[in-house]
């Protein structure tokens, strides 16, 4: 898809019949219209799912060819990642609470304050958190911590998962690739194009792990002096 028209009008075609079909799927599993037997329930919850799966590979292929472009260039907003990390919490809180997962998030005063787009640093963090979870056993804990090393303004999100090998840290940002792993759902693009969005950005995003003692993925951003 090097046309990025394209590209937008393949986008548009596919995101309104995945999005009616999703909807229509979710209403019949919920029973929202009256009772149905237990297996066509399940049946519509599957279709869902993959609807949900479907669509969030729309959604990475248009960032991908998004990010891709030649020219492309992230906005220097005035971010706090404190607040950054707990709005992500907040979105994906219930996915945790469905593994009795505990999310350990910054503090309320827990400011950080650093140069970046905001959605896409938002992005970025739901994509970080969003795979701890996926990849954390039940009933463990996910931190989110903020710090500062010199001009370097840094959010880490670590988990309690199997940890990634050292030969998987090495491909772990490519394209495609599910972190050593072939039944975890993604697209294999969220890193990859989570670690771009941090370079367009003027930071980086960099991983900490081995076999069985977790992972902990770092996004690391121009730091803020406020006066």
């Amino acid at each position: 898809m090097s046309d990025p028209q394209i590209g937008r009008r393949i986008d548009g075609a596919q995101r309104g019949p995945l999005s009616r079909i999703i909807a229509t799927a979710e209403t019949i599993h919920g029973q929202f219209d009256g009772p149905i037997r237990a297996d066509y329930a399940r049946y519509a919850g599957d279709i869902a799912h993959a609807g949900r799966h479907l669509l969030g590979l729309v959604d990475d292929l248009a960032d991908l060819q998004n990010i891709e472009r030649p020219g492309f260039k992230a906005a220097a907003d005035e971010i706090d990642l404190g607040d950054l990390a707990r709005r992500a919490v907040g979105l994906l809180g219930m996915k945790a609470e469905e593994k009795q997962i505990r999310i350990d998030a910054p503090k309320v005063d827990d400011k950080m304050p650093a140069t970046g787009e905001f959605r896409r640093v938002l992005q970025v963090l739901l994509n970080l958190l969003g795979n701890a979870i996926r990849y954390s056993p039940e009933n463990s804990q996910i931190w989110i911590r903020v710090d500062r090393e010199g001009d370097r303004a840094m959010v880490t999100v670590a988990d309690q998962g199997q940890g990634i090998s050292g030969e998987q840290q090495t491909v772990v940002f490519e394209k495609f690739e599910r972190l050593g792993r072939t039944d975890s759902g993604g697209s294999g693009l969220g890193l990859y194009i989570a670690r771009r969005l941090a370079r367009a950005m003027d930071g980086d995003l960099t991983v900490e792990s081995a076999p069985g003692q977790g992972a902990r993925f770092t996004l690391s951003l121009p730091a803020r002096d406020v006066g």
